[in-house]
């Protein structure tokens, strides 16, 4: 069976550069979307654009999130098709759509807790997204059971926020969704490499960069999602 290291030994330049290049496409778009969103919530705020989500009611707000979750299952739809320049700017639009509904949440922030989420949920990020590449583990059981978790937190999100709106079950799904977002960073990480080496050895440059444009979506959301539970539990 031939493997990603015997074509590398045989033909490194063209194995190594097709992997490479998703490798740094996935985390600049990851890098990115980040900084969209942090320029959408700051023109959210100045704007007032929270105002027009919230102002009319939950009507507004879940309109607003299945517009805005259209536009991420776009992203992926059209990733998935190989229209890679037009899938990086839904997913760029959804970035932008993600800062101007969480502006509203932020508008208190102070500079200094803002920036200490952020250099907290970017240390985490580097660190599980290092062990992701380096482990050889097959993490396949692992990523069912993270969406599992997952798809039942946020069932019971909704919940809690239509029917039981619990500060205290608020607090106990952020504990569990925060080891969940960092094993999603480990296992994206891991599955994105696994397919785009396996695309280097087909010498398939488009499909290596289309896997790294869908790792970069789900790695930007663990993110969001990490910043948003780290910075609701600093004390300041």
């Amino acid at each position: 069976m031939t493997t990603y290291r015997a074509v590398l030994a045989s033909q490194p330049d063209r194995a190594d550069a097709i992997y490479t290049e998703a490798l740094f496409r996935m985390f600049g778009l990851v890098a990115l979307g980040v900084v969209v969103t942090a320029a959408a919530i700051w023109v959210g705020d100045a704007l007032n654009i929270g105002q027009h989500i919230f102002g009319n009611g939950w009507m507004g707000v879940l309109l607003y999130f299945g517009a805005t979750l259209g536009v991420l299952i776009a992203s992926n739809v059209v990733a998935n098709k190989g229209l890679l320049g037009l899938a990086t700017f839904l997913y760029l639009g959804f970035a932008t759509l993600e800062g101007f509904f969480i502006s509203p949440i932020l508008e208190l922030a102070t500079g200094e807790s803002m920036a200490t989420a952020f250099i907290l949920v970017a240390a985490l990020f580097v660190l599980m997204a290092a062990i992701g590449l380096r482990t050889q583990r097959d993490l396949s059981g692992m990523g069912s059971m993270l969406f599992f978790t997952l798809f039942g937190a946020v069932a019971v999100i909704f919940l809690n926020m239509f029917q039981f709106q619990s500060g205290a079950l608020q607090t106990i799904i952020s504990v569990v969704l925060f080891p969940v977002f960092l094993g999603l960073t480990v296992w994206e990480t891991r599955h994105m490499k696994v397919r785009a080496q396996e695309a280097a050895l087909e010498r398939d440059a488009a499909g290596a960069n289309k896997v790294a444009v869908q790792a970069a979506i789900g790695l930007y959301l663990n993110v969001l999602n990490l910043f948003l539970i780290v910075y609701d539990w600093l004390p300041f």
